[in-house]
């Protein structure tokens, strides 16, 4: 009997023992991220609180005899929902990642299709405060600007046909001239915000104007789609072969949908200020290489991996040339001009002037030291309410 006893302990332990090698936790393949970390250290296309609400701004000088005539605004709409296509491919992520134990509490996609691109509450925040800090940041040019009424002539706006641009811009003006208008206790100021049709906006729009562009460029693009699947197959492939073995994927995950799991982890950050979802499934390194998947695809769709898009931003330049020199000839009494559009429409302006221009290419090879080096991409440059301003000073 007591033999027995002791048989039967060594065998439970033995058991034990089995389980646990080959039952191995798959939450210890996870990664642990701060989320304030990720958008400081700008892995995504979020700016830090600490800049994008703070009102400690210290107004603009100019050397003496120097005066700011004209402010030329172009920035992006504020945060927003996933795309479509984002949607899309997340539901197909949520169907893979349904029988995975360690998304038992999180694979289902909380982003509905209906509410595509739509800013989200922070989406229209941005934008308030960005028109906060122009007043603080050129308080003379705009305490000028506001002696007299309001005129559309005088202070214009224009976004693009959509949403989430035009909200953006109408939150924009109120950050701007909020207590300087007729309405309500708060003296709300209403403004004029002008759009194009799509099809006809060469200006905010041109990505999606240009015929050329669209089928050389951003489609059928013979050096993107080799670098695209390079990518995949050097960079991507490995992270893909270790979530399939971490998880016990089958079958085989694709590679292409790794950059599509740092938007679910971008969105869920943006969202939910939570990193124990998609973006445990990427270590810091996984996230700097998938947010350069979308990085080499702005350079050769929207920026310098193609010459052609250092001429589609012609038409904004043009049309702010032509609003200075009609201003200054006196044949209009535009002052202010603020556009608000699209990442994409900011980089081939960028790209134009021959600004932001990173010192070497945006290739497949590219370490990830040097990934690491890129001062120039969408989550530096180009981020959600992110703006540019051109300034017309005359001495």
């Amino acid at each position: 009997m007591q033999s027995y006893n002791i048989l039967y302990s060594f065998f439970i332990f033995l058991f034990s023992f089995y389980n646990l090698s080959l039952c191995d936790d798959e939450s210890s393949k996870l990664f642990t991220h701060d989320p304030e970390y990720l958008i400081s250290k700008h892995y995504f296309a979020i700016e830090p609180s600490e800049t994008a609400f703070t009102l400690n701004i210290e107004p603009i000088t100019y050397p003496d005899k120097c005066e700011l005539k004209q402010l030329h605004l172009l920035t992006r709409h504020g945060s927003r929902y996933p795309s479509p296509l984002d949607i899309q491919v997340m539901d197909q992520l949520s169907e893979i990642f349904a029988n995975v134990s360690v998304a038992k509490k999180w694979y289902k996609n909380p982003f509905p299709m209906k509410r595509n691109f739509q800013l989200i509450p922070r989406g229209e925040i941005e934008p308030y405060y960005d028109g906060k800090q122009s007043a603080l940041r050129y308080d003379i040019f705009w305490k000028n600007v506001k002696k007299t009424r309001y005129d559309p002539e005088v202070v214009k706006f224009q976004a693009g046909a959509f949403s989430r641009t035009v909200a953006s811009a109408m939150a924009y003006s109120e950050g701007l001239s909020n207590g300087d208008g007729p309405l309500d206790t708060c003296k709300n100021q209403p403004v004029y915000i002008w759009s194009l049709p799509v099809n006809e906006d060469n200006i905010l729009e041109q990505d999606k104007n240009c015929l050329l562009a669209n089928e050389t460029v951003i489609n059928n693009n013979p050096a993107y789609n080799e670098q695209n699947y390079t990518y995949a197959n050097t960079t991507l492939k490995p992270i893909a072969d270790r979530m399939t073995k971490d998880y016990g994927i089958y079958p085989l995950l694709n590679p292409y949908l790794v950059p599509y799991i740092y938007d679910y982890c971008q969105f869920w950050v943006l969202h939910f200020n939570r990193t124990d979802t998609w973006c445990s499934l990427l270590s810091e390194d996984d996230i700097i290489k998938t947010r350069y998947y979308w990085d080499m695809t702005d350079y050769y769709q929207y920026s310098y991996g193609n010459s052609l898009n250092e001429q589609t931003g012609c038409v904004y330049l043009t049309q702010l040339v032509n609003g200075v020199e009609n201003y200054l000839n006196g044949s209009s009494i535009m002052v202010a001009d603020l556009k608000n559009g699209h990442a994409n429409g900011i980089f081939q302006v960028l790209a134009t002037l021959g600004a932001a221009k990173n010192p070497f290419p945006l290739t497949a090879n590219l370490t990830l030291s040097q990934i690491q080096q890129i001062k120039y991409s969408v989550a530096k440059t180009v981020y959600w309410s992110s703006t540019i301003y051109f300034e017309i000073i005359v001495s």
